[in-house]
């Protein structure tokens, strides 16, 4: 690309393309918008390529305000490298829960240390749109029970929602976190499996020509990606 036409880039600009490169890469590789029409995890190669991205979490769901959708929905706060949700349970206390303790909760408050244990039922979690909710929580096969939950997002947050008799205790998540922004300057290297970079800067450069050459690269792109895995 370093021609008498085109200036060469700066550190920053490059900074930027190969972050916008990074990202394209990640979302084609979670969602089905690639070539080979394959998914997160569908293949050994893609599950693969996004590995370093995973994380899990278990958090404790809000006491239930005036702010949330029904009397017995709760709001849980999401870790701020949260991007994409991959699985989902939830621990609740219902009237017929088991004895056996499925969580612990450790906390160290001025050096002494306290274990919370929870005795409930994990709950599959079934996400819902805001338009659903009055015609899902009246449906007797959707609505909330013992085995499932309801869940909604928020800005930074989900909100889920149980029966009348169940109480949740602990939303378990598994997730895909934003990856760290890659920066020639300071410096900081991409953190995705090494078989990735190659294929990060393949999307850097095309995010270059479509910039500069009115994205004449649309045409012969698909063909190219066709010969990745």
């Amino acid at each position: 690309m370093d021609n008498l036409n085109y200036p060469n880039f700066l550190p920053e600009e490059i900074d930027l393309l190969l972050n916008q490169g990074q990202e394209r890469f990640i979302k084609q590789r979670y969602g089905i918008t690639n070539p080979k029409r394959t998914s997160f995890e569908e293949t050994q190669k893609r599950t693969e390529d996004l590995k370093e991205l995973i994380k899990h979490v278990n958090l404790i769901p809000a006491a239930n305000t005036y702010t949330n959708i029904t009397p017995y929905s709760r709001f849980v706060t999401l870790p701020t490298d949260h991007w994409f949700i991959i699985q989902e349970r939830v621990v609740q206390e219902c009237d017929k829960c088991n004895s056996t303790p499925l969580y612990s909760e450790t906390i160290t408050i001025a050096g002494r240390i306290s274990i919370t244990q929870y005795n409930g039922m994990y709950a599959e979690v079934r996400p819902i749109q805001h338009m659903e909710v009055d015609k899902v929580l009246n449906d007797a096969f959707k609505q909330p029970d013992y085995d499932k939950v309801l869940r909604l997002m928020e800005d930074g947050q989900v909100e889920i929602i149980t029966s009348s008799v169940c109480v949740p205790k602990v939303y378990r998540l598994r997730y895909l976190k934003k990856p760290n922004k890659i920066s020639l300057t300071t410096p900081t290297n991409c953190e995705l499996s090494e078989h990735t970079h190659q294929e990060i800067v393949d999307e850097a450069i095309k995010v270059a020509l479509e910039g500069i050459e009115a994205k004449r690269n649309g045409s012969f792109s698909p063909i190219v990606d066709n010969q990745k895995e």
